[in-house]
């Protein structure tokens, strides 16, 4: 079992120290498990000074976290870089401050707007529609910078519609989008994330749908990540399983975790 979507008391939506999240990853079964603290970027310097001390204090927590449950788990020093591009430099900057075996590459908000979580409602001020060309308009520019390893929850907007707007959405009206952000993937030998969250709440989703999974192997892509991206102990490796039969549906043998930024294989 695999799971390397996960975020401990160093992430700013998280209560949970490491060493909790990897005992819960044992009693799961799981055999590498990441912890992928979030770094989102944003013009507060006041912020990232912040972000620097909790992802700098998540790595060490986690190194001493690999030492105590080497026997158990290989245990990958991981982040979650968010909006990379509001802050290109500080980005760059974050990448070679530390030896991360894993980063992932993430949007949840549209460049200048507040996150999906905040913003998506039937009484939404903003035009949805122009928000979400903002959003994945953004999602292949942070694609083609391509300095993270894996692309994390890609379509994270639709899970917010489906929970939040009692009318129904027309998703694919952004399906050129989607098919162009998993052929950019495959065309740099970029991962693609199967994130499962969606699978602990109804309507039940995965981040992405099946389909491009399976569209993601069809235009060439090899490397596959999953992760349950638990902010809880009870949550980590929810729905893995799940995820790893949908893996090997859509045409993959092998998923893919990362040591010091080199990839690997995990048999299916």
């Amino acid at each position: 079992m695999l799971d390397i979507h996960s975020h401990s008391l160093h992430s700013h939506d998280a209560n949970y120290d490491v060493t909790e999240m990897c005992e819960a990853a044992c009693k799961q079964g799981i055999t590498v498990f990441a912890v992928t603290d979030h770094y989102d970027m944003c013009g507060d310097q006041a912020l990232l000074a912040e972000f620097d001390l909790q992802i700098m204090q998540s790595a060490a927590d986690t190194r001493t976290a690999a030492e105590l449950y080497q026997d158990r788990l290989r245990l990958l020093v991981g982040i979650e870089l968010g909006q990379p591009l509001e802050n290109r430099a500080k980005s760059e900057s974050v990448i070679g401050s530390y030896p991360f075996d894993f980063i992932l590459g993430a949007l949840h908000n549209a460049p200048g707007r507040p996150d999906l979580y905040d913003f998506v409602s039937d009484e939404a001020d903003e035009d949805l529609n122009v928000y979400l060309e903002a959003y994945f308009t953004a999602l292949l520019d942070t694609i083609r910078w391509g300095r993270f390893d894996s692309a994390a929850h890609i379509t994270y907007p639709f899970r917010y519609i489906l929970r939040r707007q009692k009318k129904p959405y027309p998703f694919r009206r952004w399906d050129d989008y989607i098919e162009a952000a998993v052929m950019l993937l495959a065309e740099k030998s970029l991962a693609l994330e199967l994130n499962t969250s969606g699978l602990r709440r109804e309507p039940s989703y995965i981040m992405p749908d099946a389909r491009w999974i399976k569209r993601f192997r069809e235009l060439g892509g090899e490397k596959l990540t999953i992760g349950a991206d638990a902010h809880t102990p009870n949550n980590v490796g929810s729905g893995i399983a799940e995820g790893m039969d949908i893996a090997v549906k859509s045409g993959f043998r092998y998923l893919c975790y990362f040591i010091s930024r080199e990839p690997q294989y995990f048999k299916l």
